[in-house]
């Protein structure tokens, strides 16, 4: 067994940050100065130094592909994660441990984001594309900087999200599935306000998801509950994706999807679910609450950097997760679209090199 010579790393700046709109109340975060002894694996390092009374680091709001869990693994990605933090991390390099409002977790582990000097590590890993964001309340920091850095990895394809070999689970999902386990977080939307049962967990975009031990949690943070059906009206299995424009420009400077009622009746659109994947989406968008689409009318979604250029799904499901249409194209152009004539009619051959969003394709 190594021994170890018992040092301890003191305390180095004390911050107060304040959450904003969403999080009402205030966490104090923490600073240390310390070294690595050795990279665990993608998301855990163990330190020279004691901290709060224990040298293992779970890095704090990702989560990487698991290297052996329950004997099991998922590879390769489990070990090239490990394999880069290395990189990152090797033994003897000194870094600056941060902490948020809860510093350890049930394990004893400390829970922190990790810089070498002006680099985020924990933030590089996911913007390599070697972890994906998990953040669970009440544990904040760094919240929108982490998500623009999994959608900037998900955009270019990196490490799990890579087209041609992506990763099908989830750590959390993989973990749920080896061990037998249900999800058993609530999952909150950021932006909305509204948090969904575990089950649901689907329905909130990865960039947008806040995990919750369990109710009182998400009421505690200031969030809603959101019906699991949306907002408890008819659904119509009509609808269709009627154009998309994967690849923004100059004239369009976002992408957009757009949906089409062919029926003579207006349709509530609460929960309803935009994803690329059809069996595996990983980052499903749900149409909020209060949402409608008149008849003979249109709806459009207008993500950032979410659509592959190279080829990609698009699919419309039901708020229980019912495939109502989907289209696969296989590559973009930029202020292109890919379109239905006339609307609700069969898919262009080509891209259109005049978008009409929001408007009649005839």
């Amino acid at each position: 067994m190594k021994r170890r010579l018992l040092t301890f790393a003191l305390p180095v700046v004390v911050t107060l940050i304040a959450f904003f709109g969403l999080f009402p109340n205030t966490s104090f975060a923490a600073t240390y100065n310390a070294t690595i002894d050795r990279v665990v694996d993608g998301d855990t390092v163990y330190l020279n130094e004691t901290i709060n009374g224990t040298y293992k680091v779970r890095m704090l709001s990702i989560d990487t592909p698991e290297t052996n869990y329950q004997g099991e693994a998922q590879e390769p990605w489990g070990t090239e994660a490990k394999n880069y933090l290395n990189q990152l991390l090797p033994s003897g390099t000194q870094v600056t441990i941060e902490t948020d409002a809860e510093e350890t977790d049930a394990y004893g582990r400390l829970l922190a984001h990790v810089h070498k000097g002006s680099l985020d590590v924990n933030e590089e890993m996911v913007r390599q594309g070697h972890a994906a964001t998990y953040y669970i309340w009440p544990n904040m920091l760094h919240f929108e900087e982490y998500q623009q850095a999994y959608l900037e990895a998900k955009q270019n394809g990196r490490g799990i999200w890579d087209p041609s070999n992506p990763m099908q689970e989830l750590p959390f999902e993989f973990r749920d599935r080896v061990s037998g386990q249900s999800q058993d977080k609530y999952v909150g939307d950021f932006y909305t306000n509204k948090y969904v049962v575990p089950s649901d967990y689907q329905q909130i975009p990865i960039e947008n998801r806040v995990y919750f031990f369990n109710e009182s949690d998400a009421l505690s943070a200031g969030y809603t509950k959101e019906g699991s059906s949306g907002g408890g009206g008819e659904i119509s299995d009509e609808l269709v994706i009627n154009e998309v424009l994967p690849a923004s420009g100059t004239q369009y400077s976002k992408e957009f999807v757009e949906i089409y009622n062919p029926t003579d009746s207006a349709v509530d659109l609460s929960g309803y679910i935009l994803d690329d994947y059809v069996d595996a989406g990983s980052a499903p968008y749900t149409i909020p609450s209060g949402t409608t689409i008149p008849s003979k009318g249109y709806f459009v979604w207008e993500p950032s950097n979410y659509y592959n250029n190279s080829g990609d799904d698009v699919t419309l499901k039901t708020p229980n997760g019912a495939v109502i249409d989907q289209y696969h194209y296989g590559s973009a152009s930029a202020d292109k679209s890919w379109v239905r004539l006339p609307d609700g009619g069969s898919w262009s051959s080509t891209m259109d090199s005049t978008p009409t969003k929001a408007a009649s394709n005839n």
